[in-house]
């Protein structure tokens, strides 16, 4: 497939935000140069050096609130899920622990899963409760494609699909959910069908996060050689942190970049320390933290661990 020297550029600027191969990345850029007007194409070329501001033309953010709430609920689930994937046989706080491969941004967002993601994420992700109480995402749906599932709000106007995720995935990932629930001793049953009275209680509570969170899931290929990423949302605040590694100022001007950048953005002043982005509605602030100690590695990876702290437990072996 050729590419002309723009479009070259444009595709592996977005794929270092997404994760996207060329088969995904491509057509995509094409189809939004294509339909520009030279004044408008040169005004790209200008901001591809820093000249002019086009962001939102060629990597779109969340149109409304309902797909930027379910999205945010996404990018938590998947930090999470993080956690869990540290403590895959053999345990490692080094390795690589994250949830999301590649996303391709859209209408409705588009996301590839590592490897063992799955059953973490749905461990994070659907909704269970027992009498009075709900875990996992209050209101969380999942409708079945043959090749994905895909993830709704009740009352939303919103998807997020995971792709490749098909029956014998599925079934795997909700292996690892009940070994986990067996673990801990947990009961509680999925919730499914309408909104249940304890999932409108527990979301006039507890409402769902907003605000940047999707933005940054549209772009987390940036965060992907860190070894984890964690975040904390308040309302439509964010809080992004993650191992001493990649450089705040790196990823806060790759965020703020005038062609993939989050649109309206401009860096703002962060009280706790690393930096501050705020787009006048929405706030985000990052650091970076004390990576972990190489010299536990070795340890941690030998830890038997006992039943209930991870979904990949297995009974241990007798001896003969």
């Amino acid at each position: 497939m050729a590419r002309s020297s723009l479009t070259e550029q444009l595709v592996d600027l977005r794929r270092s935000y997404t994760g996207e191969n060329l088969t995904q990345a491509v057509p995509a850029v094409k189809a939004v140069l294509h339909d520009l007007p030279d004044d408008r194409r040169e005004r790209v070329v200008d901001a591809l050096r820093g000249q002019a501001d086009v962001r939102g033309l060629f990597l779109p953010d969340a149109e409304d609130d309902d797909q930027r709430a379910l999205e945010c609920v996404v990018l938590q689930a998947g930090l999470d899920a993080g956690a869990h994937l540290q403590l895959r046989p053999p345990a490692s706080m080094l390795r690589p622990a994250h949830a999301f491969r590649a996303v391709e941004p859209g209408e409705h967002l588009r996301v590839h899963l590592t490897e063992h993601a799955l059953g973490p994420l749905l461990y994070e992700l659907l909704p269970r409760h027992d009498e009075s109480w709900v875990a996992g995402v209050a209101g969380l749906r999942v409708v079945h494609h043959p090749r994905s599932v895909e993830l709704r709000l009740v009352g939303l106007d919103a998807a997020v699909h995971l792709a490749g995720v098909d029956e014998r995935a599925w079934a795997d990932g909700l292996k690892y959910v009940r070994t986990l629930l067996k673990g801990r001793n947990l009961g509680g049953t999925f919730i499914d069908g309408p909104l249940a009275p304890v999932e409108r209680d527990h979301l006039a509570g507890t409402p769902y996060p907003t605000g940047v969170g999707s933005a940054v899931l549209r772009r987390y290929h940036l965060f992907g050689a860190a070894p984890w990423v964690r975040a904390l949302a308040q309302g439509d605040r964010w809080w992004v942190e993650w191992p001493a590694s990649l450089g705040v100022p790196t990823v806060a001007d790759r965020l703020l970049h005038p062609v993939f950048g989050l649109p309206d953005a401009v860096e703002a002043p962060s009280a706790g320390g690393g930096l501050g982005i705020s787009t006048g509605w929405y706030d985000l602030f990052l650091r970076e933290v004390d990576g972990p100690d190489p010299a536990h590695e070795e340890a941690l990876a030998a830890m038997e661990w006992p039943e209930g702290v991870t979904g990949w437990w297995e009974p241990p072996q007798a001896v003969r």
